[in-house]
């Protein structure tokens, strides 16, 4: 499995590589959506709601151009509802606070894709 991160956050994405890699997944850790390239197994995005300047209905767009049956994950702060909202609305899979993700993220790549 093969998963793409939009996020400028070092500190807390590299938790997010290692749980990953521990399942077997390789990463790319990106700033943005723009500078995504899929490989073969790419199943998986995870975006950060937090990164500067992210048009999230522009960043899901263009994932989905790069791999149509993407599934995608975002994520953000649990006060910033509008962010979460836009996330949903622009057709991300599955939306969190960021306390959810880091909770959750282990059992989330366990499941199917």
């Amino acid at each position: 499995m093969h998963v793409l991160y939009l996020t400028k956050d070092l500190f807390f994405s590299s938790r997010v590589c290692n749980l990953a890699r521990e399942a077997g997944a390789t990463v790319d850790v990106v700033a943005s959506a723009e500078a995504c390239s899929a490989k073969d197994d790419t199943t998986l995005a995870i975006i950060d709601l937090g990164l500067p300047q992210l048009e999230i209905a522009s960043a899901v767009d263009h994932l989905r151009a790069i791999v149509s049956s993407l599934k995608i994950i975002a994520y953000g702060p649990h006060v910033d509802t509008e962010k979460l909202a836009a996330a949903r609305q622009a057709g991300c899979d599955t939306v969190l606070s960021r306390s959810q993700f880091d909770q959750q993220f282990a059992s989330l790549l366990r499941k199917p894709m």
